[in-house]
């Protein structure tokens, strides 16, 4: 079941202190100056990495919840959907044999995705599938915080919409940034016009 919904940012002091009590417990991160490990699944070397031809030629990027000395993302580059959907089935593979990430009890069904950063401010959240935002949501995302990995695999916003064909996309891996919150920064704020959880 596909679940699209507007929450409206009036909310009374009690429901405030069980908010503001969840943020604190979850890190923050600002999104930016991405480093390449690899692209198309290929280990890239130190010029590449820095190359910005071949940066421009990424598709999607995957964001990982490190940075390396100098304070970039460090990231895996995509350069067309099916680069990263035949990874994206490798990986799932490999997190199901991995014990840390079965389904168990109920845990948070969706991602959720804010008009501020630090999760601020009205919100939308989305559970399964690729939805093109509406006029009311597009170009107004700054911050997300993932649905949980026994959920659903990753949350990607794309910088345009399906008819639009697509542009660039940016991916948050939920074994990776879940009960954290990843506030998008230059390239990112206020650009997704369209997201997609991927099960």
């Amino acid at each position: 079941m596909l679940v699209f919904v507007l929450v409206a940012s009036t909310a009374s002091a009690s429901s405030d202190t069980v908010v503001n009590t969840k943020a604190e417990s979850e890190k923050v991160y600002t999104i930016e100056s991405f480093y390449y490990l690899n692209v198309d699944g290929k280990d890239v070397d130190a010029k590449s990495k820095v190359n910005t031809l071949s940066n421009n030629n990424i598709k999607v990027t995957m964001v990982l919840p490190k940075q390396n000395k100098n304070g970039d993302w460090l990231a895996y580059g995509f350069t067309s959907m099916e680069d990263l959907q035949a990874f994206i089935e490798k990986d799932k593979q490999r997190l199901q044999n991995n014990n840390k990430f079965k389904i168990m009890g109920s845990g948070t069904c969706c991602t959720d995705f804010y008009e501020y950063k630090n999760k601020g401010g009205q919100y939308i959240y989305w559970r399964d599938g690729f939805k093109n935002l509406p006029s009311s949501w597009n170009d107004r995302i700054s911050s997300l915080s993932t649905a949980s990995p026994s959920a659903s695999y990753s949350t990607t916003l794309w910088q345009h919409t399906s008819y639009q064909g697509y542009g660039r996309g940016v991916l948050f891996r939920h074994s990776d940034w879940y009960g954290k919150t990843a506030n998008m920064a230059s390239d990112w704020n206020n650009v997704a016009s369209a997201i997609d959880i991927n099960y």
